[in-house]
């Protein structure tokens, strides 16, 4: 379990066979290309142009699958209002798992790209036409909306219309302006409201001789003129938008429907967006390339464990080529490649969410497995829900059956499933009912003795922590600074040992207190001596200060720690509150039998409420241990994982089938 030993392919061929070289290393997957350095007389190819217009298709096809989405919540209310007919089409499932393809029939995709983009072309046209019948609709409601002050009004809105001797207007006044309006009566004109809430309808009649008088009552009323002039009467206008609207939803509703008819080109859009993906990789790497006229060089990574496989390919194919495999250059930075067992491999996703290994760093992925595994358990803490999670990972995997580097999480909440059955057994939790009650064995009820599940968590906690030092002891040794490594690493072993023999002095003896001085003392000159590496003149001193100052953020990260042991209470205390609950609820009920099915209603809504959200936090906060309080005491990061032509692929793996993944294509 380590990472991965690299080596670096030089390569020189005739440049009309670049792109046939390329695919020969796509097809053999373990070879990623890189950017060759400045040679003379030698140029960058310049293919930007073909990569610009690949990602111009990818984000066509990603269009495609996004919208078929998003409108597939649309489609399903619009079934059960009955207003289309739609049956969904078969798809992936919950926990998808790329397909496998022969690369022979992967090479064939670029025959359905026509077809696909043509289909694409008349989706966009259809939500196109979706959006102007939303704009159409937001208009005609605005209408409506508009009209709502003259709902009551029987004339059409064209006869408000000023006469030889009068003015007639026509708007709108809130209904808080409505006592000032009276004030138009004084100068002898006429007023009709038509609503009586919010904003009111108003039709005003004066003569125009009193015009100008009636200018400062209306800009007192804050009288908003009515700009509609139709000639019709404000329920014919809303009658019509309404039919208007119906219209849009009508069409919109068919326009859904063929969207949904989408669903059945999804694969063939899956298919090429990974055939498009691959080709804008090969481009990458021919852009990656330096060439003439007639030749080019190129440089790729290659696994050490893949060199024969490699060589043995080259030396048999056809082309015109001279190439050699070396080991990197101390200047060179290599990506990383991890390389685990079935059991750490998915703790990879972890390790890479925060950053992926440096190149020759010490493999954590091991480290994380074992602290993830264990501190999982402890934070979920109860056997019965240990026992849901591992049956339930176990199915899905054993549905899909997913090979390396797929479905991750899932393996690693059957793991988390596993740590809890061991840790609900030793702590006698079976969905919140006590061991004790059971008869059943129990190590501790971390309930009943909270500070026993404190200080073990604590001390899973000194002890990752020490791990993580030692591990930067070991890469401090193999950078030839072991002075440093084992002073930095065993000041703090010393520290520990010295403060717990005083702790145990009262019980053991007085020499007990004398050794753990002895012991804390070794530790505090060790500590201050790791602080003065690398450090000159008086700066040594401040560096010695500094890392004895390092001791309050020792105890503040091993504090950290406690959150395994908050999560852990707090997992068998909701547990046993549900259980409790659903005691006390089913008592209340007049008949025995639904005092029953309303508990076991209440117990089952409680407790998966109750997994899933402690499995999310358990799965969150054993992440932020990792990469806080343990990768801070060695790990650097900061590496680029390996990505070999082929493995650009997000929906389909290129390669021969198993045989189990042949017989069930063979039955689909």
């Amino acid at each position: 379990m380590a990472l991965s030993n690299m080596q670096k392919l030089l390569l020189i061929g005739n440049v009309s066979e670049r792109n046939t070289l390329i695919k020969k290393l796509h097809k053999l997957g373990c070879v990623e290309v890189a950017s060759a350095p400045e040679i003379d007389k030698m140029a960058a190819t310049d293919i930007r142009q073909d990569i610009d217009e690949g990602k111009v298709k990818l984000a066509k096809l990603e269009f495609c699958m996004e919208t078929v989405k998003d409108y597939k919540i649309v489609a399903k209310k619009l079934v059960k209002d009955h207003k289309i007919d739609y049956v969904p089409a078969k798809g992936r499932g919950m926990f998808p798992i790329k397909q496998v393809v022969a690369f022979e029939d992967f090479e064939k995709t670029s025959e359905i790209e026509t077809d696909v983009f043509t289909h694409i072309d008349r989706l966009k046209e259809i939500k196109d036409n979706i959006i102007q019948l939303k704009a159409g609709s937001q208009k005609e409601r605005a209408l409506i909306a508009s009209l709502a002050p003259y709902s009551q009004m029987q004339i059409p809105f064209s006869k408000f219309k000023d006469t030889a001797n009068a003015a007639v207007l026509l708007g709108e006044v809130k209904d808080t302006k409505l006592p000032v309006l009276e004030k138009i009566r004084e100068i002898g004109g006429e007023f009709e409201v038509f609503a009586s809430q919010g904003l009111c309808g108003t039709a005003i009649v004066i003569g125009k001789e009193n015009y100008e008088q009636l200018q400062d009552i209306l800009n007192e009323a804050e009288f908003a003129r009515c700009a509609i002039e139709a000639d019709k009467t404000p329920s014919q206008i809303i009658e019509e938008c309404n039919a208007k609207l119906e219209e849009n939803e009508s069409k919109n509703a068919a326009l859904v429907e063929e969207i949904m008819t989408f669903e059945n080109i999804l694969e063939d859009v899956r298919r090429l967006y990974d055939y498009i993906s691959l080709e804008v990789a090969k481009s990458e790497s021919r852009n990656a390339t330096k060439a003439t006229e007639s030749t080019y060089y190129l440089e790729a990574w290659l696994p050490e464990s893949e060199a024969e496989r490699v060589n043995k390919t080259l030396e048999e194919c056809s082309l015109s080529l001279a190439f050699t495999i070396r080991e990197p250059l101390e200047s060179e930075t290599p990506p990383t490649l991890a390389v685990n067992n079935s059991l750490v491999a998915p703790y990879e996703s972890v390790t890479n969410m925060f950053s992926a290994p440096f190149y020759k760093e010490i493999d954590p992925n091991a480290g994380v497995a074992f602290f993830f595994f264990l501190m999982f358990g402890m934070m979920l803490s109860d056997a019965g829900y240990g026992l849901l999670l591992t049956l339930g990972a176990s199915l899905i995997l054993a549905i899909r059956r997913p090979p390396k580097g797929e479905l991750n999480l899932v393996k690693i909440m059957l793991m988390g499933g596993i740590s809890t059955v061991i840790w609900g057994f030793l702590f006698g939790s079976y969905f919140g009912v006590s061991a004790a009650d059971m008869g059943i064995w129990y190590w501790f009820n971390p309930i009943e003795e909270p500070m026993m599940l404190l200080v073990i968590s604590l001390a899973v906690g000194l002890i990752q922590m020490f791990v993580g030092m030692a591990i930067n002891m070991v890469a401090l040794i193999r950078a030839k600074q072991p002075v440093w490594g084992v002073s930095s690493a065993f000041s703090w072993y010393f520290l520990a040992l010295g403060i717990g023999a005083i702790a145990l002095a009262g019980k053991v003896g007085s020499w007990m207190k004398i050794v753990g001085i002895v012991f804390a003392a070794i530790g505090i000159v060790l500590l201050m001596l790791s602080g003065t590496f690398g450090k000159k003149g008086a700066k040594k001193v401040s560096g010695a200060l500094s890392a004895l100052y390092g001791i309050i953020n020792f105890f503040s990260d091993l504090m950290s720690y406690t959150r395994i042991f908050g999560l852990g209470l707090a997992t068998g205390v909701i547990a046993m509150v549900f259980n409790q609950i659903a005691d006390v609820i089913s008592g209340m009920m007049p008949l025995k039998f639904l005092g029953v099915i309303v508990s076991i209603i209440i117990y089952i809504i409680g407790h998966v409420f109750n997994v899933a959200i402690n499995s999310l936090g358990a799965y969150v906060h054993n992440s932020r241990l990792q990469f806080v309080e343990y990768f801070g005491k060695f790990y650097t990061g900061g590496g680029e994982l390996f990505a070999p032509l082929g493995s650009q692929t997000k929906y389909y793996r290129i390669g021969e089938p198993a045989p189990a993944e042949k017989k069930a294509a063979d039955k689909n």
